[in-house]
């Protein structure tokens, strides 16, 4: 096989959770600075850990931020979010073919089991990163090289990682890891091409392919 692994960002990638994060970012804006900032404004910080979208306020205005976002986040999160057509027949390929999965994703875990379990996700994963794993974060390699040691993946051009933001693919490319662009992002797509993604593939069945022959 060409690769040792697979291992996917979460949100946006596997479960479409970003008209959820948005609102949840408009929400916080609204209710504790009166703003509205554009859908794409938010969309760029998506990917990275909360903290980035509001490190440019005080640290007081920050933690209001925070707080507000994760009010209406939880809120919305039983009931307002979907999994991606085609995601669990694309995991349970994968999985057939012996190839180890995990999910590496800037989100908190506890959000992050919410829904894998909610959509019966979490056991086609050997392994799941999440914000509170490392100290440095997406778009550094920090976390894909977390993951390559806990999977004792030494050579990191033998893992694939599969997203949907310009974070994701140079967190892969930071990390010397081979990267796949998912086609229905929901991120700026000409953004998302400037970054070169090694892949660009219209469902998870595509990598069935790649790991075989490393080419679609």
């Amino acid at each position: 096989m060409r690769f040792d692994a697979v291992l996917y960002d979460f949100d946006g990638t596997l479960v479409d959770t970003i008209p959820m994060i948005v609102n949840s970012f408009h929400y916080a804006f609204q209710k504790v600075l009166n703003i509205r900032k554009s859908d794409d404004e938010i969309k760029s910080t998506i990917g990275l850990p909360l903290w980035t979208a509001f490190q440019e306020y005080d640290e007081e205005t920050q933690k209001a931020l925070n707080s507000a976002y994760h009010e209406e986040n939880e809120r919305l999160l039983p009931h307002a979010v979907e999994i991606f057509e085609g995601i669990e027949s694309g995991l349970s390929q994968i999985k057939a073919m012996g190839i180890p999965q995990g999910v590496v994703t800037s989100k908190r875990r506890e959000p992050a089991l919410f829904t894998m379990k909610q959509f019966q996700l979490d056991s086609f994963f050997d392994i799941i990163v999440s914000r509170e794993d490392t100290t440095e974060h997406k778009p550094g390699p920090a976390p894909l090289l977390f993951a390559a040691a806990q999977m004792g993946i030494a050579d990191m051009k033998r893992i694939l990682y599969v997203g949907d933001s310009v974070h994701d693919i140079r967190c892969a490319h930071n990390a010397g890891a081979v990267s796949a662009a998912v086609a229905w992002t929901r991120m700026p797509l000409e953004e998302l091409k400037t970054e070169n993604p090694t892949y660009w593939i219209d469902s998870l069945h595509s990598i069935s392919c790649i790991l075989e022959s490393g080419e679609l």
